[in-house]
């Protein structure tokens, strides 16, 4: 049974169906998975998933070729290793300003690094009074007709933890924010996906979406035709949410040259997260790997 969309939900982070869609489109994308994506222990690794299109020939044959990977992270390296600078940027300072989070978004490896299996591990911490986090962007913007997915395991559903896979406007100016998954400490949502048309906040549309400390593949494929959401996506598999193109006003994601960059971050407090008083640190969110194609 798929869950209801709700229209209301959490303050902006500031900072047709699939198949009508593939139809108008006239493409099918399928899924090769050659591992398991199951849940495990961290040294568990899903086998990356191989992107195929299916396009039907005038004769009435299909051919199928592999998908343009535009942007990739598998996150492999030495443990404590910091991310790729070439394909990540960090923010670090003070993120009050933001929805008035409590954490300080530091540098290098101290809250983001690779584990050494295979995953990188962002995490939040506590000094005392003093919270500490880390969020990464990555460097290729990528534009329409393209689909985003990560492989995340929590464990950092505690209060105040504010954990999200998201991608923003490149240029943060012409608004749209997109959330594929962010867990709120703060109790009230529990999960959600949301699509932001206007970097204020004042419009957008969410769904809830139960989440536990397992892996999980969280994926959306943004088109012309709107954008839609899966939450361990397989072959055949309806998406769990959708938002069809311009059924919000202002529709940004449609004008020529709009792109996003993906985003990783664990924030402490503000609006989403709450109260980290009774929260326990450290708190983590694992990333088997991000890609963009």
């Amino acid at each position: 049974m798929r869950p209801t969309p709700h229209t209301d939900g959490p303050p902006p982070r500031r900072r047709r169906s699939w198949a009508s869609a593939a139809a108008l489109l006239g493409l099918t994308l399928t899924l090769a998975v050659t591992g398991t994506a199951a849940a495990g222990p961290v040294t568990d690794r899903a086998t990356p998933a191989k992107a195929t299109e299916t396009r039907t020939a005038e004769a009435g044959t299909t051919e199928t070729r592999p998908m343009a990977v535009l942007f990739e992270d598998t996150f492999d390296g030495p443990a404590g290793s910091a991310v790729d600078g070439r394909k990540w940027q960090m923010e670090t300072g003070d993120n009050n300003v933001n929805n008035h989070e409590r954490q300080y978004y530091t540098p290098g490896n101290a809250n983001a690094a690779l584990d050494g299996n295979g995953n990188l591990v962002i995490q939040a911490t506590r000094e005392g009074d003093k919270y500490f986090g880390a969020k990464i962007t990555g460097t290729q913007p990528v534009g329409i007709n393209s689909t985003w997915e990560a492989r995340i395991k929590l464990d950092c559903q505690t209060a105040g933890c504010w954990p999200a896979w998201w991608i923003l406007n490149d240029n943060k100016v012409d608004g749209g924010e997109v959330d594929l998954m962010e867990w709120y400490g703060n109790g009230e949502w529990p999960s959600g996906m949301t699509v932001h048309t206007k970097l204020d906040g004042t419009s957008h549309r969410t769904m809830r979406v139960p989440i536990d400390n397992n892996w999980h593949t969280w994926r959306m494929t943004w088109t012309d035709h709107g954008m839609y959401f899966w939450k361990d996506y397989v072959p055949g598999m309806q998406p769990i949410f959708e938002v069809p193109a311009f059924s919000m006003d202002p529709w940004p994601f449609n004008n020529p040259g709009y792109t996003f960059v993906p985003i990783l971050n664990v924030a402490v407090a503000g609006s989403g997260g709450g109260d980290p008083s009774g929260g326990s640190y450290p708190a983590q969110m694992l990333v088997d790997y991000v890609r963009v194609f």
